[in-house]
C-alpha cells in the first residue's frame, strides 16, 4: 500500500487565465492531512521490534526486509516518529563524509567537542559509582569513600571526545530504530483510511472529495 494513495481529495480553484467559468476546479491530493500510529499501540510493547539499519540502507529497503513490499517505507517512518528522512535518517558512509568535509577542517574534525565519563565502579564492593557516557567539563572530578576519601581525575575518570567521534556516533544512534510487528499491519492499514476520510462538511462531496473555496483572485485595474 502506497502512502499517497490513501490520501483523499480535495477540488482546489484552478488559476489559469479563463474566468470565464465559476466551476473551474483542480483536483489535488490533500497532503495537509497527516497519519499517525494511534496511541494505545504506541505504548504497547509487543507491539514493534528492534531492528538495526545496516550500511545505505533507506526506508524502503528496510520495508522490504521488514514487510517484504517497500512501498510500506511510510510505516518504518511513522513508527519512529520520522518527519523529515533527511536530518532523522542515518546517513550513508559516503554521505556522511561529504557531510564532514563541508563542515569541518581536518584540524577541527580532530578538536574536543566535549567529554564523558569512564565507568566507575567502587574498588571493594563492586557497586556502580558512576556511569559512563555523562558529559562533564574538562575539569570534572569524581569523590567516593573506601576507608577514606578518594578523588579520580583527568584520564582516569573521563574520556575525551572529538568532533569526527560526535559526528560519527550521533549518526550511528541513528540506526536503531523498531518496526511494527506484521500482525499489527492490518489495523494500521484500516486507521490510515479511516483517518483519511472526510466528515460531513460546507465542502463535503463525500468521504474521499471535499471542494475549496473557488475564489477569484482580480487584478488590479
Amino acid at each position: 500500500m502506497a502512502y499517497f494513495t490513501n490520501f483523499p481529495d480535495i477540488l482546489l480553484p484552478s488559476f489559469t487565465d479563463n474566468r470565464n467559468s465559476s466551476t473551474d476546479f483542480v483536483k489535488s491530493k490533500n497532503l495537509f492531512k497527516r497519519a499517525k500510529i494511534r496511541d494505545d499501540i504506541f505504548r504497547d510493547a509487543v507491539a514493534f521490534e528492534e531492528f538495526a539499519i545496516q550500511g545505505d540502507d533507506r526506508p524502503d529497503n528496510v520495508a522490504f526486509k521488514a514487510y517484504g513490499d517497500s512501498n510500506l517505507d511510510w510505516v518504518v517512518l511513522l513508527s519512529n516518529n520520522i518527519l523529515n528522512v533527511r536530518d532523522e535518517w542515518p546517513m550513508s558512509d559516503t554521505d556522511l563524509n561529504r557531510y564532514l568535509d563541508n563542515k569541518y577542517t581536518q584540524e577541527h574534525l580532530n578538536e574536543v567537542h566535549h567529554y564523558e565519563t569512564k565507568e566507575i565502579v567502587h574498588p571493594s564492593t563492586g557497586a556502580l559509582l558512576l556511569s559512563e557516557g555523562l558529559v562533564v567539563d574538562s575539569t570534572f572530578q569524581f569523590n567516593y569513600y573506601d576507608q577514606g576519601n578518594k578523588t579520580i581525575l583527568g584520564t582516569e575518570v573521563m574520556g575525551a571526545v572529538t568532533n569526527y567521534q560526535y559526528e560519527f556516533n550521533k549518526n550511528d544512534a541513528k540506526r536503531t530504530i523498531y518496526l511494527l510487528r506484521t500482525n499489527f499491519l492490518t489495523q494500521i492499514f484500516l486507521d490510515m483510511k479511516d483517518i483519511m476520510r472526510y466528515t460531513d462538511s460546507s465542502q463535503y462531496i463525500n468521504n474521499r472529495t471535499k471542494k475549496g473555496d473557488n475564489l477569484r483572485i482580480l487584478s488590479p485595474r
